[in-house]
């Protein structure tokens, strides 16, 4: 429904903020972490939001990057993960950590984050298993470990307007069952049959 919000920050509290955009002040939820890296009040800002129903309630819940607002919604589909337990996971560890550690299978560093315990943890790994978390495009290991040809296609999704995460699980998917093809035309096209 929304994509994001770009307006003034009127009020910043431990676990929401209100932006103010055409008369409107919208409360947005954020993230543990996220209140340091705002600007201070009355400063303009961008979040990129997720609009999230529930039985009795509407909620706005804040981003500060694209990739995030992504994670947060794959977070979402994984049975027994809320917003809260969502927004405290992306709060609390950073997507390539995140990434790293369902890759290593590692439920100790899971349990560290505040609400969720071993069987939480572990239903993490199964149902984000192969998965890529990571906000692809924005960190430097991820371009150095990735063929350019990966990339550029990634980058041809997103620009159909495809989600980074998709995206990069798509064309991932489809390079290694195409054995590392060379045409970049064919790689974006088969990896949008696989979508």
């Amino acid at each position: 429904m929304f994509d994001y919000i770009s307006g003034k920050l009127v009020r910043c509290s431990l676990d929401s903020v209100t932006l103010e955009a055409s008369g409107i002040g919208y409360r947005i939820m954020i993230a543990p972490n996220c209140q340091s890296q705002l600007p201070p009040t009355t400063s303009p800002l961008l979040l990129y939001v997720s609009f999230v129903i529930r039985e009795f309630s509407q909620s706005l819940y804040g981003f500060q990057h694209e990739a995030d607002r992504d994670l947060f919604e794959t977070l979402l589909n994984v049975s027994g993960i809320g917003p809260k337990l969502a927004l405290s996971i992306i709060g609390h560890m950073p997507s390539d950590t995140l990434q790293k550690t369902l890759f290593n299978k590692d439920i100790t560093a899971l349990c560290k984050i505040p609400g969720i315990g071993k069987k939480t943890a572990e239903r993490l790994l199964l149902e984000l298993k192969g998965v890529s978390i990571c906000t692809v495009n924005s960190s430097q290991e991820y371009k150095e470990a990735v063929p350019s040809l990966v990339h550029d296609a990634v980058s041809a999704l997103v620009n159909l307007g495809v989600t980074q995460i998709n995206a990069y699980n798509a064309v991932s998917k489809t390079y290694s069952s195409l054995n590392e093809p060379k045409d970049l035309e064919l790689l974006v096209t088969a990896s949008l049959r696989n979508m």
